[in-house]
């Protein structure tokens, strides 16, 4: 696939909707583009599993639906290794992976690996209902997290749902769970460095719902792209940014963008230049 593989950009500045697409099944895990990461993702869940992976042990069951279903649609098996079911569906694809399932009248977090988290951490997304996991978000509950429910409630078994989020982020690291690290980074990076320094992160996220345990399964795909590359081509760079200044101050606030700003301006203008 071309580099980036995704241009979420082209549809505007980001909106707190529910924004799901059905896409061909053939397309859910393959090909997968940032394939590249999982050598690295193998050898971090390796050596501390813990910092990426929590789960109930009333998942167990959900998760070895998900890792069938990942073997299915990837034509891999998992290794041999003694491990929870999601680890070993994680190392077959580059996403990371969240298992929903109902509770009551709401959707549990009860298995999650988080390998590559954009600015959230294993505390607090585990164990959490849509409406904990969605607060943060400008409208986000009760209206959007209520809109995700109702879409989780009907999903039909055999399709597959996508949906794209997208920022830029200081260098070319997968695990940020915490944002104020990276911004603590920026304020001693100059303007001028942007265009070296700066990356465009995608987010893409796909559901498909598991049939037998009747639970959700997240992928969450990060793709990193230097954004000297990302950008390179002038249309891709203007849509970029028509599309980052015309953010809300929702969009602004919620996503940190404005601390952002002048960094993102710096490489447009170094882009434009060259």
């Amino acid at each position: 696939m071309k580099r980036p593989p995704y241009k979420p950009f082209y549809d505007g500045p980001p909106r707190f909707q529910v924004g799901l697409k059905r896409i061909a099944p053939q397309d859910w895990l393959t090909p997968d583009p940032e394939a590249g990461w999982l050598a690295l993702k193998s050898e971090r869940l390796d050596a501390t599993p813990d910092t990426y992976y929590r789960a109930l042990p009333s998942a167990a069951a959900a998760e070895a639906e998900a890792l069938a279903r990942i073997e299915a649609a990837t034509g891999q098996t998992r290794t041999g290794r003694p491990e929870p079911a999601l680890i070993a569906a994680g190392r077959l694809v580059s996403d990371d992976l969240v298992v929903m399932e109902k509770a009551g009248d709401g959707w549990i977090a009860t298995s999650l690996l988080l390998t590559q988290p954009t600015f959230f951490s294993l505390d607090d997304a585990f164990n959490r209902e849509l409406h904990q996991l969605h607060a943060p978000v400008p409208n986000g509950s009760p209206s959007l997290a209520g809109k995700i429910a109702r879409v989780f409630d009907r999903m039909p078994s055999g399709e597959v749902f996508e949906r794209f989020n997208w920022t830029v982020q200081l260098g070319m690291e997968r695990h940020w769970p915490h944002g104020s690290a990276m911004r603590e980074q920026l304020k001693t990076t100059p303007a001028r460095e942007a265009i070296d320094r700066l990356a465009l992160r995608v987010e893409r996220q796909t559901l498909v719902r598991l049939e037998a345990t009747n639970a959700i399964l997240f992928c969450i795909r990060i793709c990193l792209d230097p954004i000297r590359t990302a950008l390179a081509d002038p249309a891709d760079r203007a849509a970029f940014a028509a599309s980052w200044r015309a953010a809300s101050e929702d969009a602004l606030a919620y996503k940190r963008w404005g601390q952002f700003n002048a960094h993102v301006e710096a490489a447009l203008a170094a882009l434009d230049r060259a």
